[in-house]
């Protein structure tokens, strides 16, 4: 971990009043306590009060919680919003005159980590923080306790400078970098169970194996899907995917070893890497789940998880894919309890939430949202539902999963077993007397063609296509075999959108642009009047990646009178995207600059997800 204080050690401090000869060198332990003032210690409260951050009151309402329940003040008044961590840092720091470190701005270091037993660490609330061949930085949260020093000293064979932490700093910092590193020990030791229960079977099988499954293996290895560290290795990806809200899990094996990703702001993020010989466990452990077949590993399989975790009801979408190494699963989180997004919020410029509004709200009429996979279609589309959803109105959606649910909408889910098809479903769905349509995506010609003749026939639909800009869905609609002339009676908006992610607010900082970057994106002077431009240092907030969440940039096309003669006499892309320009539409790449320029996301990313040419 590095942080911005100098390499220097800090000066040989007095040890509780003794001192150090000046003809004499420092001992080991004097040189690893913290300085010692001559001057009384003064209380946390009282260094608080005079720095005018909290009052006698709030320090008695602290010091009242922590009578009943314990804990330290400085916490509990974090707890209570009385102060911030950086005040609490502060006074820490006058009151015990050695450094206060932020250990969520430290990027981790390996080999510091490994220096200190992790039992030590708990013990003595000590985090290494940097090491080199001869010392060692450790934050602790009592940087007096001599006992701590003496065995970090002895454990490390090192020399130690003392800094010091918060509580709250140390027990964020155990939870994000200590507690998987737990969870995986704990594996490991249960590991050599599942080495035995399997024997010699593996993920390179022979031609003749692969005839038939052996049901002494398939049992084998649902006992060893069953043994208590797996089932703790996978519900602890089910949460940690919750907690740093992933949209999927995947689990993916190879040669030597097998890794566990997961997707967060639409990036992959590796989260664990753990021996090969648990892949078969945890794929088994997944699979009786989902309630999927353990002994079909061959074929390509779906399931379903649902959970309960901190009073919320989580769905999981479960996918196996066989590979030449072993099986690969996908999981992919469905929250479909979760709050929505609303129109307001979702990320329209007040222009184009205008004109969104106007066209849903429309009697009848075709509403297009495209991009690609994982775009946010289905959110922006179920925020427009969400706006429309009154007691009036007769809403009902087909979609293909059902991925979240709003009160007083009818939600029918795709199953081709039962018969329920993207045709068939809408097909019955007209016959229900519905206001506005939700059809999860327009697939096939047949599909569209439906859902076409019900727009023109006194109903709102909404859907899903896969393009690249909003201009493109019309050559894709015509090589779906939609006629042009029923397009331009039926469209009423098309939109085109995409994510790009967020820069963190725990960690973001104003920066100033290059002459590359004007060059690139065509900013002026006076499109940068009155803005800041930020970017992400990187924190534990955002896994270190300067990014958390992510935002929609929307190209927003509205069909009026003179787009509709284009439609209909089947005009070019290009000539559909200049007239549009002069209704007020902005591209995808102009709406990510203007997302720049606002400060919600950066440069970088919009080079990332956009092209000038959309």
């Amino acid at each position: 971990m590095s942080s911005a204080r100098e390499n220097t050690p800090p000066p040989i401090p007095e040890r509780f009043g003794g001192k150090t000869a000046a003809n004499e060198p420092p001992s080991a332990d004097a040189a690893a306590a913290p300085r010692v003032h001559n001057r009384p210690k003064r209380r946390l409260g009282e260094i608080l009060v005079d720095a005018g951050v909290v009052d006698d009151d709030a320090v008695r309402r602290a010091l009242g919680v922590q009578k009943m329940g314990g804990g330290r003040l400085g916490s509990i008044l974090v707890k209570l919003r009385l102060c911030t961590e950086a005040q609490i840092r502060g006074a820490l720091r006058e009151q015990m005159g050695v450094e206060i470190v932020a250990l969520d701005t430290f990027k981790v270091d390996a080999a510091a980590l490994s220096a200190i037993p992790r039992e030590l660490v708990l013990k003595y609330e000590a985090i290494p923080t940097e090491a080199d061949e001869e010392s060692i930085h450790v934050a602790m949260l009592d940087p007096f306790n001599l006992t701590a020093i003496d065995d970090i000293q002895f454990a490390t064979g090192k020399r130690l400078v003392v800094l010091s932490c918060t509580e709250s700093d140390f027990k964020s910092f155990v939870k994000e970098h200590l507690e998987s590193q737990s969870l995986m020990e704990d594996i490991l030791q249960g590991g050599a169970f599942y080495e035995r229960a399997v024997g010699s079977v593996d993920s390179h099988r022979s031609a003749a194996a692969e005839e038939g499954e052996d049901e002494d293996v398939v049992h084998n290895l649902k006992i060893a899907g069953e043994q208590a560290p797996i089932i703790t290795l996978c519900n602890f990806l089910l949460v940690e995917s919750i907690n740093r809200r992933a949209s999927d899990v995947h689990i993916e094996p190879y040669e030597t070893y097998f890794r566990v990703r997961v997707r967060i702001d639409g990036v992959l993020q590796t989260l664990i890497t753990p021996p090969q010989r648990l892949h078969g466990a945890m794929i088994t452990r997944m699979k009786i789940m989902a309630e999927m077949d353990i002994a079909n590993r061959r074929e390509p399989q779906d399931g379903h998880i649902a959970i309960r975790y901190e009073g919320e009801t989580c769905h999981y979408r479960v996918s196996t894919l066989p590979t030449v190494y072993g099986e690969k699963c996908v999981i992919r989180l469905l929250k479909k309890d979760a709050s929505l997004t609303t129109l307001d919020s979702i990320g329209f410029g007040p222009e184009d939430l205008q004109r969104f509004k106007k066209a849903i709200a429309l009697p009848q009429g075709l509403v297009l949202v495209t991009g690609p996979t994982g775009s946010g279609k289905t959110t922006t589309l179920h925020a427009g539902l969400a706006e429309l959803n009154e007691p009036g109105v007769n809403i009902v959606t087909l979609e293909d999963p059902v991925e979240a649910t709003i009160d007083g909408i009818n939600h029918v889910q795709i199953n081709v077993a039962a018969g329920v098809t993207f045709t068939s479903g809408l097909r019955s769905i007209l016959r229900q007397d519905p206001d506005v349509v939700f059809v999860g995506e327009m697939r096939d010609s047949e599909v569209s063609a439906i859902a076409i003749k019900a727009a023109l026939t006194g109903h709102m639909v909404m859907s899903t296509l896969h393009t690249n800009s909003a201009a493109e869905s019309l050559m894709r609609l015509k090589d779906m075999g939609v006629a042009h002339y029923l397009l331009a009676n039926a469209l009423a908006m098309l939109v085109a959108q995409r994510l790009v992610r967020r820069v963190c607010s725990a960690c973001k900082e104003p920066y100033a642009i290059t002459e590359a970057e004007r060059e690139e994106f065509g900013v002026t002077e006076a499109m940068l009047e009155g803005t800041t431009l930020f970017k992400g240092r990187g924190c534990s907030h955002c896994h270190d990646s300067g990014y958390r969440g992510r935002a929609a940039v929307y190209e927003v096309l509205t069909v009026d009178n003179a787009l509709r003669a284009l439609i209909r006499r089947e005009a070019p892309v290009e000539e559909v995207i200049e007239q549009a320009r002069k209704g007020g539409m902005k591209l995808l790449y102009e709406a990510g600059v203007l997302r720049v320029l606002e400060g919600v996301t950066t440069f970088s990313e919009v080079r990332r997800v956009l092209s000038e040419a959309q």
